[in-house]
């Protein structure tokens, strides 16, 4: 009874670490998983009049008065709504807005871009500080030469162009914003992350190894210990008693 109740308890000690590091293993997938969003299950935009796109919330600002637009008003426009001026990552969200002014905000043949020729580097920038991973050019492009340079979109056909930063025709912006808890951690964090989760697991887990090596280390001692006292122990005892009588 005595071995059969060492063996149970082996067994449980056994499954508890099982337990422990598959413990482990999902705290260091939840962790991880934590970090990346889906593409349209963030959270919803702020109003009705924002339309969402992937992760991002766009709106269209119309200003009543007939007068040119410069770069820093356009961003004002949308700053005062939580937003700020449009910048576009991918053809997808190229497509996306064109769409929306053939179908939602029509009556403006061009707005205003978020891009910029930055003449401290020679580089081209957006104003939100969104990496520049895509471009859309008609014919003209920026040039170095020109440092005052900003871009509008054709509603239209999508294709940019390069347009006076302080003298815009139409006066209209097109914003855009990121919800906070649907923004994506950049491939540095990520990294961080998994660097971590997995330095705390093989820390952890040889700690739950030897420990469970030393409770069946001292089950065996205890099994050592109480063998003398053991039924068959008895037995043989009582038997020698019998036969010196």
């Amino acid at each position: 009874m005595r071995r059969m109740l060492s063996f149970l308890a082996a067994e449980v000690s056994r499954r508890q670490t099982r337990t422990t590091i598959l413990l482990c293993l999902c705290s260091a997938v939840c962790c991880v998983s934590g970090q990346s969003v889906p593409g349209q299950g963030g959270e919803a935009c702020l109003s009705p009049l924002w339309d969402q796109f992937n992760n991002s919330c766009y709106t269209f600002v119309y200003v009543t008065q007939k007068n040119s637009l410069s770069i820093e008003s356009a961003r004002k426009l949308c700053k005062d709504i939580g937003a700020d001026i449009i910048s576009i990552s991918s053809k997808e969200e190229n497509s996306f807005l064109v769409n929306m002014f053939k179908t939602k905000w029509k009556g403006l043949p061009e707005v205003l871009l978020g891009l910029f020729y930055d003449s401290d580097d020679n580089s081209l920038k957006w104003y939100d500080q969104s990496e520049v991973t895509f471009l859309n050019w008609g014919q003209v492009q920026l040039a170095d030469n020109n440092l005052n340079t900003c871009v509008k979109m054709n509603t239209q056909s999508g294709l940019w162009d390069v347009t006076d930063c302080d003298n815009f025709t139409e006066s209209a912006a097109l914003c855009k914003y990121v919800p906070k808890e649907t923004r994506t951690f950049d491939k540095k964090a990520m990294m961080i992350t998994l660097i971590t989760t997995f330095t705390i697991i093989s820390l952890v887990l040889p700690i739950v190894v030897l420990l469970h090596k030393r409770r069946n280390w001292s089950n065996g001692l205890h099994r050592a210990e109480v063998l003398p006292y053991s039924d068959d122990a008895v037995l043989v005892d009582t038997m020698e008693r019998e036969a010196y009588a």
